[in-house]
């Protein structure tokens, strides 16, 4: 109790460095709490939408059988189940919990037409069969009604009503049937239009059996994701609608009685089970199991199949997890990068003030070793003094970081006891080092050696770490070498270790830059600098901790911004390249009119608009096939003004091979695989122009407004005019300013889709990781920049007393107030500008030195991120830090100025 009492007297006595401590624990308690739940909490919400934002049939987990003979099929809906139960059965249970609705079902697949009764027959005419467990309750009839019945009777078709104009075999072989089964089935709406079938109709399918339509539906839903994997269920597909003679598909739904006719017909069926993921079930720890997962479930669903029937499943689920957990790998890595340099600084600080009150605590303490207190004691004291400030901090903290919304991880938890803990342990070896020897040799007047064969040998170690951290970083990348239990951690704290060992280096040589300074002190007129430079060296051994400190932090600090200055940019040169300029219009494979082009032209804040053909071709006499951009490629370089390299620089090279075209070849350029195209014909789609021979003069990695990761051809129209091939425009890029993208597809008509620059910048940086990522370099720009006064700040009060008695003495010999505070300044100076110089240098190297490893293309819409080091952020920075802390050091100096000669100068006075 003693010791409790005497130990709260004490924090009282200086509860001015007691409450400083309390809250740097607070802080460093409360970012390690929250920090790590929220970087979490959106790595839950990154995996939930980027599973959202897959197309549902690349997501579904497919099991689909093909059988080419009627024996061994399944006969009913029941038997369809009895599958479903199995493969469920079956599913891991690393897997199964993911899975929400499972929908079966069988169909033909493209079962030509062959009659129409009463009407002539269409050729290039699909009707296919199907039933599925899903689709009856998606479907609204609008006109007739749901089919049900199957009946088998005497051939009912003629040759007179049935007509046979092609002399279709298929159509001949049915029509000399005895006996026929009519299947009833309903059909998507728009099939009247589109291929001439009403309801009542009765159509001949080359499977074998008429097909009574006896209803007209729509989906309940089109958004629905269930129609993304059938699209001839929902409305009639046209698989090339620019082919000369397109084929029009529609597929028909049956009652539950026509899964046993379409088991009994000769054509192949196509059986499919679907189970698709729920996004919401998705969580972190689940998604590195979810890849043999899928395996596992692979080689039990072959061995539920049969020769005749052989399942197979597919799915991009594992892919899309794979390329989500590479992501959040360089996603982890970074936030550990950060954190690194941001709790190293953090704990440097909370050591500099726990020395401070530690400086203190012993002052008040010598006198009760000197009555013969054991060491034990002595310590006891010095503990709870620290315990009194660290407690309330770190609980206060933790509860505070239980206040921001988040996930629980091992570092939030472990936030409240591990800084805790630390400062007390660092505190009780600092106190326990400082006063092992007798009191006789802790006089202030004894020279102590700065350079000691320990500290030497301390330094090395940590220089040759540095080293080795630095030369792996740059050969094997930061982010980049990814092992599967995560990242290194040497290679995570290299930054922060190579920040720490130039601070170690700039300690080295700090006395040498004394001497310097001191040798032209010594020189001038006035006393002021010399005492100045004298005050420096004499407390340079003090200065260590601050220079550990203000070196990694500005080091840090400099170089997160950097980083967020370069991923700015990238992003907005993502969204160029997606655009290709400040809006975008397509209609797919329609064309744009004339006076469409106008109507866009007319809408408020349009400067510009640019017409474009993207089309598919392919070689001639060959199977390649690929994408081809027309464009007027002169007038869209002279409308990007100021777009990103990225952008420009494709262009340039498309006008350039135009400008030295030669002969009857059309110049390209290409990307990808398409080198293989030089002096060869080309078919445009469609094929209604002859061929044109391209040469392949360059090769470009990708061309604003088009799809990076297919192959394209540009063909610029100053070297292929519409003279030659007449240009049919499908898209539009359009300049101008405040944008709608739905004013623009209302301009561009029915079928149309736009979308701005803007827009896509937007859902650059709206992703969950995007936003934490620069969230964390925010954070540790200006946290670190915070530490790094608080360091100076913090340093200048622990050597108050000294500095205070030394301008007493001196005032007392006339030194005026102002020359006081000049002392001062060049005494802190010299510490804190070479500091900031050499954190502002370090800071601005670390893009050349780790940016190579850093891959931040995830957040930057999959373009490479490039730094472009300009000085004026690191130099506002590091001005802005030295400027207040030497401002806040001139500041407690003319604060304590107010006190008198006397009082300073009294035995025992401490600041």
């Amino acid at each position: 109790m003693t010791i409790l009492r005497l130990a709260a007297r004490l924090a009282l006595l200086h509860r001015g460095i007691t409450a400083l401590l309390a809250l740097l624990v607070l802080t460093v308690t409360f970012l390690g709490g929250a920090l790590p739940r929220v970087f979490e909490d959106s790595y839950e919400r990154s995996l939930r939408q980027a599973v959202q934002e897959t197309r549902p049939e690349l997501l579904e987990i497919a099991v689909g059988a093909r059988s080419a003979l009627p024996s061994r099929r399944p006969n009913s809906a029941a038997d369809l189940d009895a599958v479903t139960r199995k493969l469920r059965a079956a599913m891991p249970q690393a897997l199964a919990p993911l899975i929400g609705e499972v929908t079966y079902g069988v169909s033909t697949n493209r079962v030509r037409l062959v009659g129409h009764v009463g009407h002539q027959p269409r050729r290039n005419n699909f009707v296919d069969l199907a039933w599925n467990s899903g689709a009856a309750e998606r479907v609204r009839y609008v006109r007739g009604e749901a089919p049900s019945a199957v009946t088998t009777g005497a051939n009912p078709l003629t040759a007179r009503s049935t007509p046979n104009p092609y002399q279709d075999s298929a159509l001949s072989i049915v029509l000399a049937k005895p006996t026929l089964t009519t299947v009833e089935a309903g059909l998507p709406s728009d099939v009247t239009g589109q291929m001439g079938i009403e309801i009542g109709d009765t159509i001949v399918s080359g499977a074998g059996v008429l097909i009574k339509v006896t209803g007209l539906y729509e989906p309940i839903d089109p958004s629905d994701p269930f129609w993304s994997a059938y699209p001839s269920m929902s409305h009639v597909y046209i698989p090339d609608p620019a082919a000369n003679s397109a084929a029009f598909v529609v597929t028909g739904l049956v009652g539950e009685q026509g899964v046993a006719v379409m088991a009994g017909v000769s054509a192949p069926m196509h059986y499919r089970w679907g189970f698709a993921p729920v996004p919401s079930a998705f969580r972190i720890e689940q998604a590195p199991g979810t890849a043999s997962a899928f395996d596992a479930f692979t080689a039990a669903a072959r061995k539920l199949s049969t020769p005749v029937m052989p399942y197979k499943v597919t799915s991009q689920l594992p892919k899309i997890l794979e390329d989500f957990l590479g992501k959040l790998g360089v996603t982890r890595t970074l936030m550990g990068l950060l954190l690194a340099g941001l709790f190293a600084v953090a704990f440097g600080v909370v050591a500099l003030v726990v020395g401070l009150l530690l400086g203190r605590v012993a002052a008040g303490l010598v006198a009760a070793r000197a009555r013969a207190a054991s060491t034990s004691q002595f310590a006891a004291v010095a503990a709870t003094v620290i315990l009194l400030a660290v407690l309330p901090g770190s609980l206060l903290g933790f509860v505070l970081s239980r206040l921001v919304p988040g996930l629980d991880t091992t570092v939030s938890l472990l936030s409240a006891p591990l800084p805790a803990l630390a400062t007390l342990l660092y505190g009780m070896a600092r106190l326990l080092l400082t006063h092992r020897q007798p009191l006789v040799e802790q006089r202030d007047d004894l020279v102590a050696r700065p350079f000691t064969p320990r500290r030497l040998v301390i330094d090395l170690l940590v220089v040759l770490l540095a080293a080795v951290a630095a030369y792996l970083a740059v050969t094997r990348g930061v982010t980049t070498a990814q092992s599967a239990s995560g990242g290194d951690p040497l290679l995570v704290a290299a930054p922060t270790v190579v920040a720490v060992a130039c601070a170690l280096v700039v300690l080295w040589g700090y006395p040498y830059l004394l001497r310097l300074l001191s040798f032209g002190a010594a020189r001038s007129r006035t006393a002021v600098l010399f005492l100045a430079v004298a005050s420096a060296a004499r407390s340079r051994t003090a200065a260590t901790l601050p220079a550990l400190i203000l070196v990694p932090a500005l080091t840090l600090s400099v170089y997160s911004a950097l980083t967020l200055d370069a991923l700015d940019a990238g992003q907005r040169a993502a969204a160029w390249q997606r655009t290709g300029a400040d809006a975008k219009v397509g209609v797919g494979e329609g064309v744009i009119s004339p006076a469409a082009v106008e109507k866009v032209r007319a809408l408020p804040g349009v400067r510009e608009v640019l017409p474009v053909e993207l089309r598919e071709g392919r070689l001639s006499g060959g199977t390649l096939s690929f994408s081809y951009l027309r464009m007027d490629t002169a007038a869209y370089a002279r409308r990007l003004g100021s777009a990103p390299s990225v952008v420009g620089a494709p262009v340039a090279a498309v006008n350039r091979a135009a400008t030295a075209a030669k002969g009857a070849s059309v110049p390209v350029l290409v990307t990808g695989g398409l080198g293989k195209a030089r002096s060869r014909p080309i078919v445009l789609e469609g094929g209604e122009s002859a061929p044109v021979v391209v040469d392949h003069v360059g090769h470009i990695e990708r061309f604003p407004g088009a799809d990076p990761l297919g192959e394209l051809l540009v063909l610029p129209t100053s070297v292929l005019p519409e003279q030659k091939v007449a240009m049919r425009p499908n898209g539009l890029l359009v300049f101008g300013d405040a944008l709608s993208a739905a004013d623009l597809e209302r301009a561009a008509g029915p079928g149309a889709s736009a979308s701005t620059r803007e827009g896509d910048l937007a859902s650059i940086v709206s992703t969950p990781l995007t936003r934490t990522i620069k969230l964390a370099f925010q954070l540790t720009a200006i946290v670190l920049a915070l530490y790094s006064l608080l360091a100076v700040w913090v340093s200048v009060v622990a050597g108050a007393a000294e500095r205070d008695r030394s301008i007493s003495f001196l005032s007392t010999m006339g030194m005026s107030g102002a020359q006081a505070r000049a002392i001062t300044l060049g005494e802190i100076s010299p510490l804190v500008v070479t500091a900031a110089v050499a954190g502002i240098a370090l800071g601005t190297l670390f893009p050349a030195l780790f940016g190579g490893g850093v891959d931040l293309s995830g957040y930057a819409g999959g373009l490479p991120v490039g730094y472009t080091v300009t000085w004026s952020t690191p130099l506002l920075l590091g001005a802005g830090v030295t400027l207040a802390a030497l401002l806040g050091a001139v500041g407690h100096v003319a604060l304590s100025g107010r006190r008198k000669a006397g009082v300073a100068l009294r035995a025992g006075e401490s600041a």
